[in-house]
């Protein structure tokens, strides 16, 4: 199973946050955390592999959580809205 960890930058970003995207988002993050690594399970999360390295998983339309994978902890990264993703994802190659 793999270890789920939230980063000090996404908790500051989710405080900052309605209250209604911080419990889609820590639901996100529970339902990827027990199903992670099972292809199968994921259809419905709205799990999304970005890099080698990284995915991002749907909080909201708007809202993403991106997580990255170090062997076997699970970080999940920062909350971000969708072109912020794409952004960041520009920048990491």
């Amino acid at each position: 199973m793999i270890r789920l960890q939230v980063s000090a930058r996404l908790q500051k970003t989710a405080a900052g946050m309605p209250a209604d995207v911080r419990a889609a988002a820590s639901q996100a993050l529970a339902a990827v955390a027990a199903s992670f690594g099972q292809s199968h399970q994921h259809s419905g999360l709205g799990l999304r592999k970005l890099g080698r390295r990284s995915y991002e998983v749907r909080v909201t339309l708007q809202w993403r959580i991106v997580l990255i994978l170090d062997g076997e902890i699970l970080t999940a990264y920062d909350l971000m809205s969708h072109d912020e993703v794409r952004r960041w994802v520009r920048h990491q190659s």
